[in-house]
């Protein structure tokens, strides 16, 4: 495994998430409390993008089906769900209860490295 840049630690502002790709490997940057964190940018439960997610703390709620994921250990914190009201009528349908039966998985992280406004991730 080796340090690569992939990004500048101004591109991924304190509360803030962050695509970046890097032959082919989608990865996530997550900014907590000025701490960067970096794990795969694909959610463990149907493959959406995390970093169109919302971050709380160090938890990032996935935006298609709400799982929710620790950005410091990539553990599985809630399965995914089909919510709010279209979901509520999605569910009742086979499709609906397809999506909802499928098993979140763990994401894995990768280690980080800051230096001055150098992000390098340990890929």
């Amino acid at each position: 495994m080796a340090l690569i840049e992939v990004a500048k630690l101004s591109d991924v502002p304190e509360g803030s998430l962050k695509h970046i790709e890097i032959d082919s490997k989608e990865i996530l940057l997550a900014n907590v409390g000025g701490t960067i964190y970096a794990m795969d940018d694909r959610c463990g439960h149907m493959n959406a993008s995390l970093a169109m997610g919302v971050l709380d703390g160090y938890v990032v709620k996935c935006a298609v089906h709400h799982a929710r994921f620790d950005v410091a250990t990539g553990k599985k914190v809630q399965d995914g769900h089909l919510g709010g009201a279209s979901g509520a009528l999605i569910t009742k349908t086979k499709t609906g209860k397809i999506m909802n039966a499928i098993k979140t998985h763990d994401l894995q992280t990768y280690e980080v490295e800051v230096t001055g406004d150098s992000i390098k991730v340990n890929l």
